[in-house]
């Protein structure tokens, strides 16, 4: 009983302390809705943006960024599905991938200069 109790305390305890992220949404002229997404322990800093097209999917430039705010990655959606180039950022190198309808089709890793 004292373990049942343990745990229904302890599960209680934990989605007390649950954060939801905050996500804001902005709809625009050209059927698409620009997205924001929060990180969850601080509202005020953006974990990532982008957009969403009319049928819900992924369009355009999606960019991540950490605690800092310092971007992390950068991506390209074509109703969905992966298009472009993809940049991925750590430290001084960024991985550029490049996708051709969801299938990546060149991969490099480049230094990165900072002016």
């Amino acid at each position: 009983m004292k373990k049942l109790i343990l745990a229904v305390v302890l599960m209680f305890s934990i989605t007390a302390f649950a954060q939801e992220q905050k996500v804001a949404y902005k709809k625009l002229d050209n059927n698409l809705t620009q997205v924001t997404y929060y990180f969850a322990d601080n509202s005020d800093i953006i974990q990532r943006e982008g957009f969403f097209n009319a049928d819900g999917k992924l369009q355009g430039t999606w960019i991540s960024y950490d605690v800092d705010g310092n971007k992390i990655a950068i991506a390209n959606y074509n109703n969905g599905v992966k298009e472009g180039v993809w940049m991925y950022f750590k430290e001084d190198k960024v991985n550029v991938v490049t996708y051709n309808n969801n299938k990546i089709t060149n991969v490099e890793e480049k230094a990165l200069v900072v002016n």
